[in-house]
Formats: C-alpha cells, structure tokens, sequence
C-alpha cells in the first residue's frame, strides 16, 4: 500500500542531500505517483534531476502524468527526446498526446516516428486542446452485437486489452459505428449464453470530437458517467473522455471564471513571478480606475446640491455599495448557471423576471432600513425617503445588469466570466450616484 505523502513529506529532500540512491528509491517507491509529483514540485533544480535519474521508464511516466502543467513542461523540456519518447509509449494516450502539444511539432513528428503507439496517439494531435476529442483518450473495449456474454468475457481474459475505463464496453458495427454501451456488471450478471445486443443500452449519450470540454463535463455531471464515448460525424466511435479528465477541467474552468470575474489572470497564482502578476493585474485595475474618473465627474456634476446639503453625502457609498454587492451576486449566479448549461441566452425574460420580483424585495426591504436610519439620524424624512429610494431604483438596476451584461456579452461571443462581474459594479457606482443626486437635486429645497 502506497505511504501517505504528509507522513514522509519532510524524508525526501534530506535523503537527496545525504542519502544513499538505494535509500532514495526505496522511499519514492512507496509514494503514490500523485505525491511524488507533489515532492517533485518542492524540490531544488539540482535535487529534481537527482530524483528523476533514480525513476525508471515506467515511474517517469506515472510522474508527469500528475504532473501541473508548468512543472510537466519543465521536465518535458530538459528530457532527452529519445528518452520522453520511450516514456510516452507507456503513457495513457490523452496524456501522451498532451505532452506532444507541448513541444515543437517537428520534434514531435520525429518522436511519433520511433514510437510504438503512434497509431493511437497521432489522431488526437488533430483535435484542439479543450475539446472532446484533445481530451479523449483511444483506451476503450469494443464488442460486437452477435457476440454472447461468455465470449465476451472469453475475449477480454485473452486479449486483456487496455482501457483507461473498463467499465463501460462498447458496441461497434463493422465500420466502427457505435451502437450500444454495455456495463461490466451487466456482462457479468447476465446468462452466458445472452447475446450482447440483448443486454446492450441502444440510446447512448454521446459527444463528437469537436464538443467543447465545458459541455463534455456538464454531460458528465448530469448522467453521473464515468466516460463518455467521442464520435465523428458518421458516429464512429473516436475515444473516450474519462471522468478523472473532466474534474480537472472542471477544476480549472470554475478557477478561471472565478479569476477573471475578479479582473487577474487566469494563469497567476500565489507565487507568480511579480512581472506576470503587474502585467495581468494593472490593465483590469486601468480600465477600473477610468469608470472611478466617470463617477467621479457624475458626483461633480452634483456638487451644487451637496454643498448646499452636506449631508447628502453621506449616504452615497451606502446606496452604490449595497445595489454592488446584490449585482455581484446575480451576476455570479447567472455566470456560473450559463457555464453549467442551465441558462440560455433565450431565457433572458425569464431570468430577468426572477431577478427584478428578486430585487424588489432586497429594495424594499434595505431601502426601507436605510430611509429609516437616514431620518432618524439627520432628522429629515425627505433625506431618509431620497436615501431609501435610491437605493430602491438602484437594486433594479444591479439585478438588470446582473443579467444581461453576463447574456450580452455570451450573444457577442465573449466569456461573460471575463467583465460580468467588474462592469455591473460600475453600472451600479454610476447610477447609484445618478439617481441619489438626481433626487436630491429635484427636492434640494426640502432638504435645506
């Protein structure tokens, strides 16, 4: 059983340093290659190469497949390429196929040269990165209709084929089509003299090759799959998208609608180089700061009324912060519902009603609780009924920019992650101020 990494976590960097090889490999061989890769990352350049020529072939290649990906193109790059070739070959294709992608394509053609599993890696270099057919994977067993159970259990104890999910075996005609999925438990329960196309589920859900890996994980999701079969367009079968593919993707798609939503670079992380992290950072912050200079030339437009009543400024923050924050939320959950599949563009009415009978009870109830404390406070019911209107109106405005700035910018083609979230915050700065002052301005006469 492998050794949990956390108990050996602090062995591994002094074993580098002082410790015999055989010390070393003993130890790496009873780290699970997913924390392997974890001490991998920790390590100094120099103990790095110490810990890679103690790895055989078949280690190396469980190693980069846990690999993140900045740390894989590392190693992939200071490997010698015939050595990265050999390591491919025992690599699960999708994983293989990724490797590829990151080095020159004519290295790459001259390391599928001298592969063994070429014919099964070459095909998925053709599909782009994020979509069903970058991630599938060629590992799957295929069974014909006529065949019984017994000879379908039969074939896979001779053959022994590999198959990243042999879970789910698949149906195919004699051009490759696919025409049913049959489970492992089905094939094993069944009679031994039961035909295949008896057991076989003819209505499979499926993908083609170029179906985005958003979609391919929300299928996941919702049938509760554990693969899911990529075809082209004459349904012959191409591969299959794992479910252990898809939580990575999963992973990496709700991280990045987070980062963007919060204007930095999907690629940053905690430790980034401080160049990247200013060069991702400062133009989000620029654009910010241009609607900060609207607001302000908005409020400045006003100055007359707030000198006349100084009060009225009070409240401004109160009423453009409050309306922000709703409008965040709406455009969170309109954002992360598109990425789901649960809203269309063409739900827009829909969505809208919900989100404004929304509204006019958040108004209602924090523009009455600010109407109030604005009149008790400065004793003037007018400022507390302009104050508590406001902010009223304002949460009809978040909730309406909450929605369609995340569906507008889906419609142009756009990630609605990529400024949902920032822009709404402004809509609701400016007409915050626009509606406030405008009132205070048309009753000025009430509050002085």
């Amino acid at each position: 059983m492998a050794k949990d990494y956390t108990a050996v976590r602090g062995e591994l960097p002094g074993l580098l340093a002082r410790g015999t090889p055989e010390e070393i490999s003993a130890l790496l061989e009873t780290l699970h290659p997913a924390d392997q890769a974890e001490a991998f990352a920790e390590l100094e350049a120099s103990q790095r190469q110490e810990m890679l020529a103690l790895l055989g072939a078949e280690a190396l290649a469980r190693l980069i497949e846990h690999l993140d990906e900045d740390n894989r193109a590392e190693l992939v790059a200071k490997l010698p390429r015939a050595v990265l070739g050999r390591v491919l070959d025992l690599m699960t294709t999708d994983e293989a196929a990724d490797v590829l992608q990151q080095v020159p394509a004519s290295e790459a053609a001259r390391m599928l040269a001298t592969m063994e599993r070429a014919s099964e890696i070459a095909p998925l270099l053709r599909h782009a990165p994020e979509s069903a057919g970058g991630l599938m994977t060629r590992g799957y067993v295929a069974l014909h209709k006529e065949m019984t159970t017994q000879e379908a259990i039969t074939y896979l104890r001779l053959r022994q084929p590999s198959a990243e999910d042999p879970y789910y075996l698949y149906v195919l005609d004699a051009m490759n089509r696919l025409e049913g999925v049959v489970s492992l438990r089905e094939l094993v329960v069944s009679e031994p003299s039961t035909r295949i196309e008896d057991i076989m589920a003819r209505e499979v859900v499926s993908v083609l090759v170029g179906t985005d890996q958003e979609e391919c994980a929300r299928l996941i999701q919702r049938y509760r799959f554990r693969a899911l079969p990529v075809v082209d367009d004459q349904r012959v079968l191409q591969g299959i998208v794992t479910v252990d593919d898809l939580i990575d993707v999963v992973t990496e798609e709700a991280t990045e609608d987070m980062y963007r939503m919060a204007g930095v670079g999907v690629e940053e992380w905690a430790f980034s180089p401080l160049r990247d992290s200013v060069m991702r950072r400062v133009p989000w912050l620029s654009f910010n700061m241009a609607w900060a200079f609207a607001g302000a030339a908005v409020i400045s437009a006003f100055e007359g009324t707030i000198e006349r009543v100084a009060a009225v400024a009070i409240f401004m923050p109160m009423i453009a912060g409050q309306a922000g924050n709703a409008g965040i939320q709406t455009a969170t959950i309109v954002v992360r519902s598109m990425a789901l599949g649960e809203v269309q563009v063409s739900d827009v009415v829909r969505l809208l009603g919900k989100e404004w009978a929304m509204a006019l009870i958040k108004g209602t109830i924090f523009g009455t609780a600010l109407g109030l404390i604005a009149w008790l406070w400065q004793g003037n019911a007018v400022l507390g009924a302009i104050a508590g209107g406001a902010l009223f109106l304002n949460m009809l405005v978040a909730a309406t920019a909450g929605v369609l700035v995340p569906i507008t910018m889906r419609r142009l083609g756009h990630d609605p992650a990529t400024i949902a979230g920032v822009f709404d915050t402004m809509l609701t700065d400016l007409m915050g101020f626009v509606i406030y002052l405008g009132l205070a301005t048309l009753l000025v006469s009430r509050l002085s």
